[in-house]
């Protein structure tokens, strides 16, 4: 829309774009970011030009990337200024989340004039394109490699080669956007860019500026392009047409490296960190499998056995379901209880060699919410949700979770599905839905600014870091006068009289208390203390514990340890404020539950807990945010004893650290969201896309590289990628592989690091690090691979001649030693070096235990049990309890 202002001679172009409108966009991303391309804020400017009788741009900045959202639109808004004496006018273009309450961002600031020194630059017909031109796809490899992900759209450089000093191109717009209205298509024009973006750098390099741009008018869809370098970072550029008669012409661009990190902190607050989960329906599944999968009986309460799994003999079915009742009775003590049966029935699954080639698909009704109005009708078994994402992401393909409604169609839709890769299902009315995260839409609910100066708000965990700050965010932006501040130490706690004491100089009224939330009768009468002249208005619940682990390693115990602070402490505040006229009842969540984080399968059931509640008091009209937070960048109490490897690995798995500000924006964000579970999350799209393969919970938000999956070598198994080498080419080709797979997850700048012959606990690795390796491993050579992989072959020499020796068997001579021959003698070794007490500290006793016994059932005792029984043991007895000799 057009519109010139009535008191000067101001133009004002509206608009709005999309990837709904314009998915084609979705083909130019840069660090996995769709962005609109540099050509097209070219393009819109000329075109405002060309309403103002401005045919030349005279320079155009690029100050902010415009990111397109995956759902939402945005709104554009072009600006033409008054002319000047000489006829100059100013260009601005802006733009905002289509939202009344988002701010505008500056993308790009130019001039314009009627003509310019370029305006009436002749045809070149005499143009003599001598140059031998190369294809371009090694470029386009280059391209993604360095974070570019370009799509069929743009990917129309054809050929490039250089003249001299300079870089010529062919481009050409793809068929299916010949019919687009544009004076010239920002995709051919951004094509035209591909064949010096890397010119001089081994990265990404944007443009940045333009100065004296042209365009003539044309039909054409395919161009000869002429760089002609004008400094370290700058190149003019001409455009002709087959027949040479000219596009463009660039008096000068101006293209910037970029790192990721630069490239995040600049598109940083133009795009939301609040996601949310929705249930995306799958294609109607094909006909019934040829197996059906085995189902496991119950016993007196519903619950599928233990026994009964350990008793399946082959042959082994491809998939066995175990079912877990409804109507179990919601109590903190039920939901311990149901958590402790599915840890050991998931563990006997992990544990038991013979299932390595199956799945477990667990089975619930009413676990989940696919509708944001959904009820959660089974809450004691939503932790189980988060307790088996972590499990899958410490196993990828070995589990399954699934949650169906009463419908008679719903179970056959879901043996149809199960064929499917996909490791998340809900079943309503017979449709089949997926998990995805997607960007939080706005919602109509209020803020609750109007926590306000009357009435209590309730602060668990109050003098913990996110209790602090929270409570002073409470005082100072939302005006809460009242607090009740809760903690296990009370005014004990470090920091609690100071937070006291900051608070009550900030004007509000401060009780600060000793209080196990857990326990029920300690919180009632805390909540007794509120006075009835401020009564309580609002719940903030950010307590909780960590104790992580992987899933085969965890007992009863401990995940009740981690439970209890957020499970039976959000129940006792559900059940015991249900009178009180609450404002708001928010309780901190944490992605890991929604995710699967690795090593935390424990606090991402709990988590999932808090999820489900929330929308349990949805669906009865009671007020409920659960704010499932991503990774705080201040050290928390629950976070101080992570090492510099652990945050490595947490880096690697694609959540970025929020800082305070943005997480207390967010905060205030998602209060004014209508969801009951939101993710406030900053997602890393690089560290995601390093993965094996992005998790299909994030593939709306994360693109998959799409090159990568056609072209690159990394997509190929180790098998096809060494099949031509000999022998000894082979061998050092595979152990490449392995050293720099360990390097990577132990966070060593080079694979020359990593000593061949050094054993991996001595090198560094736990239990987390160790499955990761072993995932890692497992995508590169397209095979399956123990969790115990680092003891079968307990060093990357080990691990290499293994991952050879399953690849190319037929090549093994008589004269080569068997494996296992070579790898016990090092086992023999690497253990004689290792301390138990380093042993138990990585979570690795029971894994070691089991080797003596790989059909066993994993006894119940823990790492610290493990390791008294083993104190008595000598050297030779530990090894051949390990090696299971007699």
């Amino acid at each position: 829309a057009l519109l010139p202002l009535a008191d000067n001679d101001e133009l004002v172009l509206t608009g709005h774009i999309s990837l709904t409108t314009h998915p084609w966009l979705a083909d130019h991303a840069v660090f996995d970011t769709a962005l609109l391309p540099g050509t097209a804020l070219v393009e819109l400017a000329l075109h405002a030009g060309d309403h103002a009788g401005c045919q030349h741009l005279e320079e155009l900045t690029l100050e902010a990337p415009l990111v397109l959202p995956e759902q939402h639109p945005v709104r554009l808004q072009v600006r033409v200024g008054t002319p000047d004496e000489t006829g100059r006018r100013t260009v601005t273009i802006h733009s905002r989340p289509d939202r009344p309450d988002a701010p505008w961002t500056r993308h790009a600031t130019g001039i314009l004039t009627v003509e310019g020194p370029s305006h009436t630059a002749p045809a070149d017909r005499s143009q003599r394109w001598t140059t031998v031109l190369d294809p371009a796809d090694a470029l386009y490899d280059r391209l993604a490699g360095v974070g570019f992900d370009y799509g069929p759209a743009f990917r129309g450089l054809q050929a490039v080669g250089r003249h001299g000093t300079e870089v010529r191109a062919e481009v050409t717009l793809p068929h299916e956007r010949h019919d687009d209205r544009f004076g010239l298509h920002p995709a051919l024009l951004d094509a035209a860019l591909h064949a010096c973006l890397l010119e001089g750098s081994d990265g990404v390099r944007l443009p940045f500026s333009w100065s004296d741009v042209v365009f003539h008018p044309t039909t054409a869809t395919s161009l000869r392009v002429r760089f002609a370098p004008t400094g370290p970072d700058t190149v003019a550029l001409t455009a002709t047409d087959e027949s040479g008669n000219p596009v463009v012409s660039v008096g000068s661009l101006t293209l910037r490296p970029v790192t990721p990190e630069q490239f995040n902190a600049t598109t940083r607050g133009h795009h939301d960190s609040l996601y949310q989960v929705d249930w995306v329906p799958m294609p109607p599944g094909a006909d019934a499998p040829d197996e059906a999968p085995l189902l496991l009986g119950t016993d007196d309460s519903g619950y599928a056995r233990a026994a009964d799994l350990l008793a399946v003999r082959a042959p082994l079915p491809a998939t066995v379901v175990a079912t877990f009742p409804s109507g179990v009775g919601a109590t903190a003590e039920h939901v311990h209880a149901a958590a402790r049966r599915a840890l050991a029935l998931v563990q006997v699954w992990l544990a038991t060699e013979r299932f390595a080639d199956c799945r477990l698909v667990l089975l619930t009704r009413g676990a989940v919410a696919v509708d944001p109005a959904d009820d959660v009708t089974d809450l004691v078994h939503a932790p189980l949700w988060g307790l088996v994402r972590s499990a899958q992401s410490e196993n990828p393909g070995r589990l399954v979770l699934a949650d169906l409604d009463d419908h008679p169609d719903s179970y056959p839709a879901l043996v149809r599905e199960l064929s499917s890769a996909e490791p998340q299902l809900a079943v309503r009315a017979g449709r089949v839905s997926a998990a995805r995260l997607t960007t939080a839409a706005p919602g109509t609910a209020q803020a609750p600014a109007s926590f306000g100066p009357t009435g209590t708000v309730l602060v668990t965990g109050g003098t913990g870091l996110l209790g602090g700050l929270f409570a002073r965010h409470l005082v100072t932006r939302h005006g809460v006068r009242h607090l009740l501040l809760l903690s296990r130490q009370g005014l004990a706690a470090d920091g609690a009289t100071g937070l006291r004491d900051e608070l009550t100089a900030a004007g509000a009224t401060v009780t600060v208390a000793a209080c196990d939330t857990a326990d029920r009768e300690a919180l009632a009468a805390a909540l007794a203390q509120v006075p009835a002249e401020q009564p309580l208005i609002g719940v903030i619940h950010t307590a909780g514990v960590l104790d992580d682990g992987v899933l085969t390693a965890l007992t009863p115990d401990r995940v009740a340890a981690v439970l209890r602070p957020k499970v039976d402490a959000a129940w006792h505040l559900h059940e015991l404020t249900r009178g009180s006229d609450l404002r708001a009842f928010v309780l901190f969540s944490s992605a890991a539950g929604v995710l699967g984080q690795a090593g935390q399968s424990s606090y991402s059931a709990a988590n999932a807990f808090l999820d489900a509640l929330a929308q349990r008091r949805r669906a009865e009209g009671l007020p409920a945010h659960s704010l499932a937070w991503g990774l705080w960048a201040e050290s928390s109490g629950m976070t101080s004893h992570l090492a510099e490897t652990d945050l490595r690995r947490l880096s690697r798995t694609g959540l970025a650290a929020i800082p305070s500000d943005e997480g207390l924006a967010l905060f205030d964000t998602a209060l004014r969201t209508d969801r009951a579970v939101l993710v406030p999350a900053r997602l890393d799209a690089v560290a995601l896309r390093a993965q094996p393969e992005v998790p299909p919970v994030l593939r709306d938000v994360v693109r998959a590289p799409r090159l990568r999956e056609t072209s690159a070598p990394q997509a190929l198994t180790l098998r096809q990628r060494f099949a031509g080498l000999d022998a000894t080419e082979r061998g050092h080709a595979v152990l490449g592989v392995v050293r720099a797979q360990v390097a990577a997850v132990l966070g060593y700048t080079s694979p020359e690091r990593v000593e061949p012959d050094r054993g991996f606990l001595d090198l560094g690795l736990d239990s987390l690090t160790a499955l990761e390796l072993r995932n890692r491993l497992g995508a590169e050579s397209g095979a399956r691979l123990p969790a115990t992989l680092i003891f079968d072959h307990p060093t990357p020499a080990a691990v290499a001649r293994h991952l050879e020796s399953e690849m190319f068997p037929a090549e093994r001579t008589a004269e080569d030693p068997e494996p296992d021959e070579v790898d016990e003698a090092e086992f023999r070794r690497t253990l004689a070096t290792i301390p138990l007490a380093r042993l138990q500290e990585a979570g690795l006793v029971r894994a070691l235990l089991q080797l003596a016994d790989p059909a066993g059932e994993p006894a119940d005792t823990d790492e610290q049990e493990h390791g008294s029984a083993l104190d008595t043991m000598d050297l030779d007895s530990l090894i051949r309890v390990a090696l299971g000799d007699n």
